[in-house]
């Protein structure tokens, strides 16, 4: 495979070829295919500070390379909407930043299709990340395809909402971006209110290193990145990093309705967390994440 030039960037729903982490594929079978990663060396939100690539930013290559698998191998059209049922991953070694690295690629499993009209309509997807020979990371996706007429039957009228500027909850402020190792406020996701002890996912729309285009709902990559910063507030240490990650979305998360975000230790030693999104009381997207050991 070649690592010269990235994928067409529609191929993946990027509109900025810099935000494209795949450089190519190639399908070998029914079920198994191929994708070269080249992740960035350096990123405003995949932080490689640490001279490691960002689990995140793994994450985002996968999901890329489910999206481009949709559209070359099963022909979901380019104009419909994808929507990620479940997705987690796993970091297996080391990923370290190198100028010269040994090539990345993707080998991807279909376990499960739908089908709807006759057509494939969603995908079950595994992949191995390997650096050459050395296995990185694990990764599995549910996802499926929406024609224009079916996201407006289920988005009931949302489909077109564009904020403008980051809403903020009443009495919520945006936390300090030393808190949650970000740079700039810019960068920070959550906000707090401490005097209802409840912390909220309050993205600014005006990020373009968060939002590639306009959306009409807080995307799953996003709550991921909300997830880890608030993770690293409730823990007190900005340079928390995700070991694994399992997440499911019920519910879209809506731009205009306060999100609360609530944290979880689900072992006595706090590598294992449950993070809840919530808007008006019903779930929007629950993951389990564990930390990496900071020693």
């Amino acid at each position: 495979m070649e690592y010269t030039r990235t994928v067409p960037r529609h191929l993946v729903h990027r509109h900025a070829v810099a935000e494209v982490f795949l450089t190519d594929y190639r399908i070998e079978s029914d079920s198994a295919y191929q994708v070269a990663v080249q992740l960035p060396v350096s990123h405003r939100i995949f932080d490689v500070s640490s001279e490691q690539h960002d689990p995140l930013g793994v994450a985002e290559a996968f999901r890329q390379a489910v999206v481009l698998l949709c559209h070359t191998r099963y022909e979901i059209p380019l104009h419909y909407k994808f929507l990620m049922e479940t997705f987690s991953f796993e970091m297996l070694d080391a990923l370290d930043v190198q100028s010269v690295a040994e090539p990345l690629s993707f080998s991807m499993t279909v376990d499960n299709l739908t089908h709807r009209d006759g057509a494939v309509s969603g995908v079950e997807v595994s992949g191995i990340l390997s650096e050459g020979n050395r296995h990185v990371a694990r990764c599995n996706a549910v996802a499926r395809g929406v024609s224009p007429e079916g996201y407006r039957r289920i988005r009931q009228g949302r489909e077109d909402h564009r904020p403008s500027r980051r809403i903020l909850p009443s009495g919520a402020a945006v936390v300090g971006s030393e808190r949650v190792g970000r740079l700039t406020d810019g960068d920070v996701l959550i906000s707090t209110d401490p005097a209802r002890h409840a912390m909220f996912c309050a993205p600014d729309p005006r990020n373009h290193s968060l939002f590639d285009h306009p959306v009409d709902h807080i995307p799953g990559m996003i709550l991921f990145e909300a997830a880890r910063q608030a993770l690293r507030f409730h823990i007190g240490n900005p340079a928390t990093k995700i070991a694994s990650l399992s997440a499911v979305f019920p519910r879209f998360t809506e731009w205009e309705t306060p999100c609360e975000v609530s944290t979880i230790p689900l072992d006595a030693s706090g590598h294992v967390h449950r993070v809840r999104f919530t808007q008006e009381l019903e779930t929007t997207a629950e993951l389990e994440i564990t930390v990496a050991d900071q020693s």
